[in-house]
């Protein structure tokens, strides 16, 4: 997986490989607090995606396994109280991928949009089993709307 990422600057890459944090981070902590059921899904599905996904991208997934729980508490420790400005802190944050998706070879950079869209989207239905008990906020979030789908050039 570093093969197709050693090309980033350092930064670039340190954002790729937080993104399943930061992203679990964003969803869990939608509804104003950290919902630990979130929390404990995100923990569990990144850890599932270890082995799941393509062999590029699960070693995404894998530099964080094994310290997902430490490192979601250690992001959610820095980041504002209010709920309104930790979404947008780590929307903004989180759109730095767009500019990054296109340095990546495409058939990668589509793979980790479509794995980080069903990280979003699983964790934000953790607790309950999708029978409508999110907010229409997290239920948008959870679509992470603010990524550009990787262009095939």
């Amino acid at each position: 997986m570093l093969s197709k990422i050693e090309h980033l600057s350092s930064s670039e890459q340190q954002l790729i490989l937080n993104a399943p944090v930061l992203i679990s981070a964003l969803i869990s902590g939608a509804d104003g607090d950290f919902a630990q059921e979130e929390i404990a899904q995100a923990v569990k599905i990144i850890h599932i995606k270890t082995y799941s996904e393509t062999r590029d991208v699960s070693g995404v997934y894998k530099n964080v396994d094994g310290h997902t729980s430490d490192a979601i508490d250690q992001i959610v420790s820095v980041l504002p109280e209010s709920t309104l400005e930790r979404t947008q802190y780590l929307i903004d944050v989180l759109k730095g991928l767009n500019s990054i998706f296109p340095k990546l070879e495409y058939t990668f950079a589509q793979e980790l949009y479509t794995s980080l869209r069903e990280l979003a989207f699983y964790v934000s239905n953790a607790g309950d089993l999708g029978v409508g008990m999110r907010s229409e906020q997290e239920k948008d979030l959870a679509k992470l709307s603010f990524l550009n789908a990787p262009i095939a050039e």
